[in-house]
This record gives C-alpha cells, sequence and structure tokens, in this order.
C-alpha cells in the first residue's frame, strides 16, 4: 500500500499536471479558430465569432484559461462542446464504448497469447508451434486496420456471420454485443496476441529448462502440474512486464479500428472533436486516455511485485 501511495505522489501526479499543461497548450496549436469553425469560414472579425470566443474563454490569457480549466474539473464541471453539449455527456457515451473493445482486445490478446505460447513451448518443434510462428508473423506483419477491412470482407461480406458495423451494449444484449465485438477485437489484439504469444514461448522454454523443473519432474510430478505450477508463474513475469505497452498499443489502436467498424467510442469522438477545433472535448479525452495510461502501468508494476518478492523486499531493503 505504501509503494502505491509514493508511486502515486512521486510519479502519477505530477506526471497528470505536465500533462495536462502540454494538452491543453498543443491543443491551441491546432490550425483554425474554434469560434470560426463554429459561425462559418466567413465570421472572421464578424460579433458571432467574438461572442463565442468570449464564451468560451478563448479571449483570456492562456494561463488564466488553464486555471479556469483545470479548476473546472476538479468542480466536476468539463466544459462545454462547440455544439453546447456537455462534455461530460460525450465522454460519458464514448468511453463505456472504448473500454468495451479495449477490455475485449486484451483478453483476446492475452488469452490468446498466453495458450498458443504454451503450446508452442511444450510442443517445440511440432504442429502447435509451427502454427503459432504462422499466426504470429501474420498478426505482426500486417497493419490493424488492415487486418479489420480483411475480416470485414471474410466474415461479414463473403460469409456474413458477423455484422460488418456498430455496436451493442452489453447490458442491453451480450449475444448481440459479442458479435459486434469480434471482428475489431480480433483486429486489435491479433498483434498484441502476437507479441505475448512470442514473449511466453521463449520465456516458458528457458524456464522449463531451470534445475527446480527437472527436480520437479524426477518426483514424478504429472506434466500439467509442472508445467502449471512450477512452470508458468516464473514464465509470465517477461510477459505481465510488456502488458502495458501492449494496453497502451490497443488503446491508442481504438482510433482507426473505431473509424473502419463505425464504433461510437472515444477515438470517433476525438477525430470529431479535432475536426470541429472543439477544444473542449479534445482536453478532456486526451486527459482521459493519459490517466488511463499512467494507472494500468502502476497497476502492472503492482502485478510485477507480486510476480516476482524480491523486487519487494529489495524496496523495502532501500527504504
Amino acid at each position: 500500500m505504501q509503494y502505491i501511495f509514493t508511486r502515486l505522489l512521486t510519479q502519477l501526479i505530477p506526471t497528470l499536471f505536465v500533462a495536462s499543461l502540454l494538452i491543453f497548450g498543443a491543443v491551441r496549436l491546432i490550425p483554425g479558430d474554434p469560434a470560426v469553425a463554429a459561425c462559418g469560414e466567413n465570421s472572421v472579425g464578424t460579433k458571432c465569432q467574438d461572442d463565442l470566443r468570449a464564451l468560451w474563454g478563448l479571449d483570456q490569457p492562456f494561463f488564466d484559461q488553464y486555471v479556469s480549466w483545470v479548476g473546472g474539473i476538479f468542480q466536476g464541471d468539463f466544459g462545454i462542446s462547440n455544439k453546447g453539449i456537455e462534455v461530460w455527456d460525450v465522454v460519458a457515451t464514448a468511453f463505456p464504448a472504448s473500454m468495451e473493445l479495449t477490455l475485449f482486445a486484451t483478453i483476446i490478446g492475452f488469452g490468446l497469447g498466453l495458450l498458443l505460447g504454451i503450446l508452442a513451448a511444450i510442443n517445440r518443434g511440432g504442429f502447435w508451434d509451427y502454427f503459432g510462428s504462422v499466426w504470429a508473423g501474420w498478426n505482426i506483419g500486417v497493419p490493424s486496420f488492415i487486418a479489420g477491412f480483411f475480416y470485414l470482407i471474410i466474415f461479414a461480406v463473403a460469409l456474413d456471420l458477423l455484422p460488418s458495423f456498430g455496436r451493442v451494449p452489453i447490458t442491453e444484449d451480450f449475444d448481440q454485443a459479442l458479435l459486434h465485438l469480434i471482428m475489431p477485437g480480433l483486429a486489435l489484439g491479433g498483434i498484441v496476441a502476437a507479441q505475448i504469444l512470442r514473449f511466453t514461448r521463449q520465456s516458458m522454454l528457458d524456464t522449463l529448462t531451470e534445475d527446480y523443473i527437472r527436480t520437479a519432474r524426477a518426483k514424478g510430478l504429472r506434466h500439467s502440474i509442472v508445467i502449471l505450477r512450477h512452470a508458468l508463474k516464473p514464465s509470465l513475469i517477461p510477459v505481465v512486464t510488456i502488458m502495458a505497452f501492449n494496453f497502451a498499443e490497443i488503446l491508442g489502436g481504438t482510433l482507426i479500428i473505431e473509424s473502419v467498424f463505425t464504433w461510437p467510442g472515444m477515438g470517433r469522438a476525438l477525430a470529431t472533436a479535432v475536426r470541429d477545433r472543439d477544444y473542449a472535448i479534445i482536453q478532456i479525452i486526451t486527459m482521459l486516455i493519459v490517466g488511463i495510461f499512467m494507472l494500468v502501468y502502476l497497476l502492472i508494476d503492482v502485478a510485477y511485485v507480486s510476480l516476482d518478492p524480491r523486487i519487494r523486499i529489495g524496496a523495502r531493503a532501500e527504504g
């Protein structure tokens, strides 16, 4: 618990502060004026533009705008979009959709990668090893949006097995929700599964040569117990280490995938906001993504410590 508190105080909070400042400044470097975008290209210097700039606080000094924005967040006020919609309403709609897709793709990536990696390691040189190598090569070599189009052509157009676009919330219809998730989930999770497969295979092969594994086998323990109880846990350490990067890759990849499959998540909302120069939405969604990344990195660190007790011992010794 002390470790988590220290990380929050020394890394997470300062990083979020710097990120908020950079994001707030970078958004204002986007070409174009949101007031002009809202009033029309012929509105430069008109009352409409001046009124909107005053309404959105764009006529104030930079740091006054920043302080007002951050203060509003702490008060639960995320601002108003250019279209007069509460930013919170946009986020409340888009966030669950993106997280649903990201978590599903992560489950696919981790589950398939771990399973195929274990099978490839214990069947080295056999069918599963060869299959895993070919499958990983396909997913690593083909970009996720190309894979998405491929799945659309095969499963939606040619075979007519899966819906080609849109989302159905899991709370409304679980079966239909899964059908809508399969293709974008595979497109996003495929490359992660390929990376997990390679790391798991190599880590398992290295672990299976350790003396304590040979000792466990010499004692007559069943093959499944040796693999699952003695070889798998230490093999997960490098796999867990890269999971944060894979989660970030999946979450970042939703921007394109959501456009391919017309998925109503943060990626589509962010793309629309950039097109409309909608500062309020861009800032909140970008900050939310940064916050998720930082939280995931913290959770991965905690998981890493739990898998390798030597890290915990070392940290306490230093403290």
